[in-house]
């Protein structure tokens, strides 16, 4: 039973690890300019798993603080 749990817990840390930098990555830019808040648009933003295409429609966002979190995001 221990040794299934383990297996378990490896195969769950090896998925969340191979989906690592394409957090968002469903997102439009529509979505992010018409709909999304500024707290939703920062949050985004600064998450460092955050897809490069998002944090890339993010860096010509209209509110600065977003554009900065998304910039220092990709570098």
């Amino acid at each position: 039973m221990r040794q299934i749990l383990t297996k378990i817990l490896l195969a769950s840390a090896l998925l969340v690890t191979a989906n690592a930098g394409e957090k968002f990555s469903d997102l439009t830019k529509d979505y992010l300019n018409n709909n999304a808040s500024v707290d939703v648009r920062k949050t985004i933003a600064k998450d460092p798993q955050t897809a490069i295409k998002i944090l890339k429609i993010l860096t010509e966002d209209s509110d600065s603080v977003v554009r900065e979190y998304a910039n220092n995001n990709l570098n």
